[in-house]
């Protein structure tokens, strides 16, 4: 069985997804988990980008705003409401929902994922960088998470002592976010089994490296690393057409 995070659930309620996706991926922001990422992006060619499961959107949002160079965004989603509204103002978003998994993918394209590859069985992820190789287009994946205790404890602080400390600070203030973080308390503990969770599903350096050893070939690089950093590594899967 693979369980399944409760964000990903269709039943699971939209307005608790858009808030937790939103704390998330605001907190990996104020973190600036993505920022090692910004000097990656020079080695790709072209400055416009699809970002693949994007959830609320704030790590592409934070590479658009940041990058040395102009670059473009546009996000995309199975749930594409979950898109924050302060990030939709500045990034373009798919108004239909994408499934990664039935799509085929666009030739010569960029894509990104910003720890949401998890999300995925083995056999899928192995099956999205397939797609990728095959469309000869290019991606770059990025991971926060590891089979770690440590990712464990700190999945557990930033839902249960970190989220009700900056909950208020988030933006687009929301008075949903106020009563499920500060009088019903759900908003952390499903932060909290989702973090679980996905630090249980996620992969370290050597599984990554595994995944994609078969992959590579004469016409194709696929790069796996591990970026350290004190706010907390990034595994990076860096995959694009070897120049002819």
């Amino acid at each position: 069985m693979f369980l399944k995070e409760l964000e990903d659930y269709p039943w699971f309620p939209s307005y608790l997804r858009k808030i937790q996706l939103e704390y998330v991926g605001w907190i990996s922001v104020q973190l600036r988990l993505y920022h090692p990422l910004l000097k990656l992006l020079q080695q790709f060619p072209s400055n416009k980008w699809i970002d693949l499961a994007s959830g609320s959107g704030w790590p592409a949002f934070y590479l658009q705003k940041n990058a040395s160079h102009q670059i473009h965004y546009t996000l995309t989603d199975l749930y594409p409401e979950s898109v924050s509204n302060e990030v939709s103002k500045h990034v373009n978003v798919e108004a239909e929902p994408f499934n990664l998994l039935d799509f085929q993918l666009e030739a010569g394209k960029q894509y990104s994922m910003f720890n949401a590859f998890h999300h995925f069985t083995t056999a899928k992820q192995k099956e999205i960088i397939k797609k990728i190789i095959e469309a000869k287009s290019s991606c770059m994946i990025a991971e926060v998470l590891e089979p770690s205790w440590l990712c464990f404890l700190q999945v557990t602080l930033a839902a249960f002592i970190v989220q009700p400390f900056t909950a208020w600070a988030i933006r687009p203030f929301s008075i949903v976010r106020m009563i499920t973080t500060y009088i019903i308390p759900i908003q952390m503990i499903t932060v909290a089994w989702d973090g679980w969770l996905s630090v249980l599903k996620s992969k370290s350096l050597s599984q990554y490296k595994a995944l994609v050893s078969d992959l590579a070939d004469n016409q194709y690089s696929i790069e796996v690393k591990r970026i350290k950093q004190l706010r907390g590594n990034l595994i990076v899967i860096l995959a694009q057409p070897k120049p002819s």
